[in-house]
């Protein structure tokens, strides 16, 4: 049985659907958009009725746009991505498992969730891109931000190798809570967030090198 779907949404209302056989690998995928209905009814549908394909893993299947983008698992298991997703959240996880808890190799029934998901994505998209606009105030967030990546990539010294835990309870928290920033309509402030996910990332791997491999080293 599928774990859930994720859910990868671009700015410009292009989506890639990945059915997931666990974290890292997928039954299937398959991009709409966050309008096209028809096409995301189809899409659940066929999954729901077509035999399960071997698990692959997720990279092939993720074209390059979207590993930027704002991704929601739809899963018993992802209970803050499942209410960021829908306001039905219960009755969405209700519908998935009609769909896809069925006895191997007997079909469930597709229609809830081809009916739910189209619905949810629409409303989640539009609530995402208005939320990213009022964090960002007309442009007057977008410093805050610069000031954050600028703090970040200022931590290169020997002694600060252990800045990534410093950081993680304040701006990884900050990061965290704003992903919804990945399809704000502003280019800049996408890509400042996108900047300050390296930056994070490079922190987190310079201070396994010294927390796991005992490497002292400046980072750049």
């Amino acid at each position: 049985m599928p774990m859930g779907i994720a859910i990868t949404m671009l700015h410009d209302g292009r989506v890639l659907l990945e059915l997931l056989a666990d974290r890292s690998s997928v039954f299937s995928s398959a991009e709409t958009r966050v309008d096209d209905h028809d096409r995301t009814s189809a899409i659940v549908r066929e999954w729901v009725t077509a035999p399960l394909a071997v698990p692959d893993r997720r990279g092939p299947h993720r074209p390059s746009p979207y590993r930027d983008g704002y991704t929601l698992v739809v899963s018993p298991g992802s209970t803050r991505d499942l209410a960021a997703f829908s306001t039905y959240g219960n009755s969405l996880l209700v519908d998935f498992g009609r769909a896809f808890g069925a006895a191997p190799g007997a079909a469930g029934d597709p229609e809830p969730l081809a009916r739910a998901l189209p619905r949810d994505l629409a409303i989640s998209f539009r609530r995402a891109q208005q939320k990213a606009a009022w964090r960002l105030a007309q442009g007057a967030y977008l410093p805050v931000l610069v000031g954050y990546l600028d703090e970040l990539r200022a931590m290169t010294s020997i002694e600060e190798q252990y800045a990534y835990e410093t950081t993680t309870a304040g701006v990884g928290g900050i990061l965290d809570d704003e992903r919804y920033l990945l399809v704000a309509e502003d280019a800049r402030a996408r890509q400042v967030y996108l900047d300050l996910l390296a930056e994070r990332s490079s922190l987190y791997n310079w201070y396994m090198d010294l927390a796991k491999g005992g490497l002292v080293r400046p980072r750049r």
